[in-house]
């Protein structure tokens, strides 16, 4: 469970799981195709990306979740409430992108889809 949680923690904080030192991303929105410390190839199949939009898109629907019962159980005007959380979702789901995927990095890591063999 530590080992777990410890390869969680470095990818939230976009490192690689491998060598625990390496960066995933180049920029804001360019991933390296290979660690720059350990050379492991971070994604190796084409649609691998699609995990790290699962995680973006139930994250996601989780703060609508947690908006439609604020609009409903409290005395907040509906559409100012609605449009703040709109727009937090909007942003938020377009930086938090990064992270959701190395996290996705970090479940094919331990399901052993990354390893270390380069």
């Amino acid at each position: 469970m530590i080992r777990v949680l410890r390869v969680f923690w470095l990818t939230f904080w976009l490192t690689c799981p491998a060598c625990q030192r390496g960066r995933m991303f180049r920029s804001l929105f360019v991933m390296n195709v290979r660690c720059p410390v350990c050379n492991v190839i971070f994604e190796r199949d084409k649609g691998e990306v699609t995990g790290g939009m699962a995680i973006n898109s139930v994250l996601m629907c989780l703060i609508a979740i947690v908006g439609a019962v604020l609009s409903i159980t409290t005395d907040i005007p509906t559409a100012p409430l609605l449009l703040s959380i709109g727009t937090f979702m909007a942003i938020f789901g377009i930086l938090f992108y990064r992270h959701a995927r190395s996290l996705w990095i970090g479940v094919l890591y331990l399901t052993g889809s990354i390893n270390e063999d380069v």
